[in-house]
């Protein structure tokens, strides 16, 4: 199971940066992808600012499991605005949920114990 949630982890830290830098780098679909939501490109520094710290986070001893609740919940966010305002593809978004809820169930001690001591 840990070198299977090595190689998750790994995959997941290219996949989110890969869209997080595509994001914060203006890459023309996403600013167009931005523009149709209609909030202005403000959140698209916001969700690429998340995802890069997130894929980061991955790999920070102790902070896995917030990495991977933190990159879930960006993806559920982008999987809906997707659904109401853009359109398919929704095949990536559904993989990268799939993956980031492996990654947050296996390390979910980690925000429980601080939601117990805290």
């Amino acid at each position: 199971m840990t070198q299977t949630l090595l190689i998750l982890r790994a995959v997941l830290t290219a996949a989110f940066l890969y869209f997080g830098l595509r994001k914060l780098l203006g890459y023309h679909v996403d600013i167009g992808i931005y523009e149709t939501i209609g909030f202005g490109q403000f959140p698209r520094y916001i969700t690429g600012s998340v995802e890069v710290i997130g894929a980061a986070l991955l790999w920070k001893r102790g902070m896995e499991g917030f990495a991977g609740l933190l990159l879930l919940g960006t993806m559920f966010i982008g999987l809906s605005a997707l659904l109401i305002w853009v359109g398919p593809p929704y095949w990536h978004m559904l993989l990268l949920i799939a993956g980031t809820a492996c990654v947050a169930w296996a390390y979910r001690a980690q925000p429980l114990r601080l939601i117990r001591t805290g």
